[in-house]
Parts: structure tokens; C-alpha cells; sequence
């Protein structure tokens, strides 16, 4: 028989019990991917973005224009990055 109990010291469901903290990114080479490869998303994909960098290398960047905007925020998303909160 199967019960509906929950699991002694088991979290709830849709609880995180722990926040994986990134290594901090070297801004160098997110520009320099940034620079070469940002209409594939190269960028997004090191930061750790993998979502967003998948959608960026599908549309080729959104055409080009999500890569350029990217290249306004790439700055503060790392700052944000590295200073652990996301």
C-alpha cells in the first residue's frame, strides 16, 4: 500500500534547500565573447544564462538587436553576478 505521507525530513514541495552560488565571471571575457560571438548568445551562455542564451542562439541574436542590447546590461548583470545576488 502506497501512502501519501510525507517523508520525514524531507522539504516541502517546491522548496529550494539551497542556492547554488556562481563562481564570479571575469568581465574580460564575457566583453570579448560579448564582442565576437553575442549573436550567439556566447555571453549568456558563460554567465550562466543558458535560457536566454539558447533563445539568442536560435534567433541569431534577436537579429542582431537583442545582441546589441545586451551589450548595454552586460555590465551590471555581471556586477550583479559577482557580487551574489542574481
Amino acid at each position: 500500500m502506497i501512502h501519501d505521507a510525507p517523508i520525514i525530513g524531507a522539504p516541502p514541495a517546491g522548496y529550494r534547500t539551497s542556492r547554488r552560488r556562481r563562481a564570479p565571471r571575469n568581465p574580460t571575457d564575457a566583453w570579448l565573447l560579448w564582442t565576437f560571438f553575442g549573436w550567439l548568445g556566447a555571453h549568456r551562455y558563460y554567465i550562466g544564462d543558458w535560457k536566454k542564451g539558447l533563445a539568442m542562439t536560435v534567433t541569431l541574436g534577436g537579429l542582431g538587436l537583442w545582441s546589441l542590447l545586451d551589450g548595454l546590461f552586460l555590465g551590471r548583470r555581471l556586477r550583479r553576478i559577482n557580487s551574489g545576488r542574481l
